[in-house]
């Protein structure tokens, strides 16, 4: 699984690290159900807006069948991840039911 952060008008801090990587692992938890093999890729994007006390953060997952889109604006940083990460997980185990619901038919 490839991650990628981008990061606009905000500094990386070991904070943020810890709150990225806390959610990483729900995830990694998650996606047991695919190959070790195959192409997973997570698009991470923190952005702090400079003339308000407002941040904004998408993420873009890429499975091999689907790609989960998930945005979020708020005034606290770790919120905003948050919540982020968790719509990102409740898509997740929509499509992981989905598909395990998929496999046991045939």
């Amino acid at each position: 699984m490839r991650v990628d952060v981008s990061f606009k008008y905000l500094e990386k801090s070991p904070f943020l690290e810890s709150i990225i990587e806390k959610n990483i692992k729900k995830i990694e938890r998650r996606i047991r159900l695919f190959k070790s093999d195959d192409a997973i890729h997570i698009s991470l994007h923190l952005e702090n807006n400079p003339h308000k006390n407002d941040y904004l953060c998408w993420i873009n997952m890429y499975l091999p069948f689907k790609a989960l889109k998930a945005k979020a604006r708020k005034s606290s940083l770790s919120s905003v991840i948050n919540d982020c990460f968790s719509a990102v997980l409740r898509q997740l185990d929509r499509f992981k039911h989905r598909l395990e619901r998929h496999l046991r038919k045939k």
